[in-house]
């Protein structure tokens, strides 16, 4: 199992097209076989900045998941919104226990 939080800062007059690609990224990444959770998170304070964590069940439905087209498609549009670079790091589950995470 793997877990991804990425974090981005967008530019306040793309912040609602970013919203609305990464929402239809996260409802169809979370049709994809293998994808545990998907979620996107705006910061409370700070209306431009997101996190998005994704959990897989395997390195290899994590690397599935980048070339289908919901992704590729959000991965060529997003940058050009992005105010500042961005940052991905990956974790393994601790607890709960990877065979206890449910989609």
């Amino acid at each position: 199992m793997i877990v991804t939080v990425s974090s981005y800062k967008i530019l306040p007059e793309r912040i609602q097209e970013f919203l609305e690609i990464s929402s239809e990224l996260s409802k169809e990444s979370l049709k994809e076989n293998g994808v545990l959770r998907f979620d996107l998170l705006q910061n409370d304070g700070d209306e431009g900045r997101f996190v998005i964590i994704e959990a897989y069940e395997s390195e290899s439905k994590r690397k599935s998941h980048l070339e289908t087209p919901h992704f590729v498609n959000w991965r060529r549009t997003v940058p050009e919104m992005f105010s500042q670079g961005t940052t991905t790091v990956y974790y393994k589950p601790v607890s709960p226990k990877p065979e206890d995470w449910k989609k």
